[in-house]
């Protein structure tokens, strides 16, 4: 399938035309029926094994993808939740959580699906949102293998990288990734995340008292 979709345009190309922005711009201009929601802080959009009615578009705000209490992802602005089980009927496979007060744009599957099928190009924002779907928990086995300290940190840098804010001389974390939250991302105990944080505060890499994480240097997540 992806030698076929190369055969026809650049990965560049593929990227920037079949990209979730443009999937929201084109389910828009088609009318297919939505509603704006904005949903408070731990609010549960759907829960897994549950009956999956509905597509998210994350305008503003962080969802937890989660499995059995695990969490197996984020997801930010401009993505997408609820869309990897296109052809299973009924049940969602995530537990998706608003981390954060969000600003969504909430479609109905179904009119979703069969617009992108009646498509001649619809099929690859499907395939894309799989692809995404399938690199995202190949990323996480590979680092599910590795030492708790090492895997802290690729977390870390993972998240620091799609959800950091430089701010003056460090890079912040938004309040929503609390010890809590990145331990049990990272699949380890809170008492170890708590002692690492705070032989990285000592080192000087981050602000130890502050509530959430808030690096000093990178130095230490060079891996």
């Amino acid at each position: 399938m992806q030698d076929m979709l190369t055969e026809l345009y650049s990965h560049r190309v593929i990227r920037r035309r079949f990209s979730y922005e443009r999937f929201l711009d084109t389910l828009l201009e088609n009318r297919v029926p939505y509603e704006k929601r904005n949903v408070a802080k731990q609010t549960i959009l759907v829960s897994e094994r549950e009956p999956d009615p509905s597509v998210f578009f994350i305008e503003k705000g962080t969802v937890s993808l989660e499995r059995e209490d695990q969490i197996i992802a984020f997801l930010g602005a401009n993505q997408i939740a609820g869309l990897s089980n296109t052809f299973i009927i009924g049940e969602s496979l995530y537990t998706f959580r608003a981390q954060e007060k969000c600003s969504l744009y909430v479609f109905p599957r179904g009119a979703v699906v069969e617009l992108l099928l009646s498509m001649q190009e619809g099929w690859i924002y499907l395939y894309m949102n799989h692809l995404n779907h399938d690199g995202m928990l190949v990323d996480k086995c590979l680092i599910m293998r590795e030492p708790s300290e090492l895997r802290l940190k690729h977390c870390i840098r993972g998240l620091m990288r799609r959800f950091g804010t430089r701010r003056e001389d460090a890079i912040e974390l938004p309040k929503c990734f609390s010890k809590k939250v990145i331990a049990n991302y990272a699949n380890v105990s809170t008492k170890t995340v708590a002692q690492t944080w705070k032989q990285w505060g000592e080192d000087g890499y981050i602000d130890a008292d502050a509530n959430h994480f808030v690096c000093r240097s990178t130095e230490f997540l060079q891996l």
